[in-house]
């Protein structure tokens, strides 16, 4: 398929989508559960995005976090975070990001992450690099010993949080030390520029991961929903990334003896 886009005009519409973050006078609901959260902030920004975006590519559609009716197939998806790491923004902590991804027939294949209160844009276009803010990134070369793990422990279904502890001690005792920012897109994306090294969460939905993908492949990096073929776009699932192939697959040997079939 021929797909005729500029990244220069989504990582415009992004920009313009992380201004809408900066209004603190916002109201804040629950879903879900008691730790999951959304804010006028949220639907604004996915308002804003789902107008402009599939102005780009006349017949795309757009997968959202908090539509309650996205899209379960097309050729080309829009999806979409307004802000991944909306419990961050909420107390104000400073790392939360709008991430955007396009899907073209199941695979990821341009990605953008807004990072506003850095003023951080990582792109990427299959094939065409990474970049931060117009620059080239890459992944670090650090093997696991001097390594970085960024995880969580399936803060909304906590029925799958031992494994994940279990998981990220093992990780600990090896590597070099671990972070838990409160933004898996964030946190996939500083996997991308070197700033970390080893990715691992239990139960990820397609918003969450589907911007940052192409960033960390055209970086040089190594991405993966365990136990499927391609991205799933309408379930949560397990994701692993790592900076080399080697550092992917220890992390992968570990992630597999403790969970060793899809749990949900």
């Amino acid at each position: 398929m021929q797909i005729n886009i500029e990244l220069p005009a989504v990582t415009e519409i992004v920009r313009e989508a992380g201004k809408l973050m900066r209004d603190r006078h916002m109201e804040i609901s629950q879903k879900g559960n008691q730790s999951n959260f959304v804010t006028s902030c949220d639907i604004a920004v996915e308002e804003y995005l789902t107008e402009k975006l599939p102005e780009l590519l006349p017949g795309s559609l757009v997968i959202g976090e908090e539509s309650a009716h996205n899209p379960t197939e097309g050729d080309l998806l829009w999806v979409i975070d307004p802000i991944d790491g909306t419990s961050n923004f909420i107390r104000d902590i400073g790392i939360s990001a709008v991430s955007v991804g396009l899907v073209i027939n199941g695979e990821p294949f341009l990605g953008v992450v807004y990072q506003p209160y850095r003023d951080e844009m990582f792109s990427a276009m299959t094939g065409k690099g990474a970049y931060l803010n117009g620059s080239p990134i890459h992944v670090s070369e650090r093997d696991f010993a001097h390594s970085h793990l960024c995880s969580a422990m399936s803060l909304y279904d906590k029925r799958y949080a031992p494994p994940c502890f279990r998981i990220i001690d093992r990780v600990y005792q090896e590597a070099d030390d671990l972070r838990r920012l409160g933004s898996a897109a964030a946190e996939l994306v500083y996997l991308a520029c070197g700033r970390v090294e080893l990715y691992f969460e239990i139960r990820l939905f397609p918003w969450d991961a589907a911007g940052a993908i192409p960033i960390i492949r055209e970086a040089g990096g190594y991405v993966e929903a365990l136990y499927h073929d391609r991205l799933p776009l309408d379930r949560p699932f397990p994701v692993l990334a790592a900076n080399t192939p080697e550092n992917l697959e220890k992390l992968k040997k570990i992630v597999t003896e403790e969970i060793p079939k899809l749990p949900f």
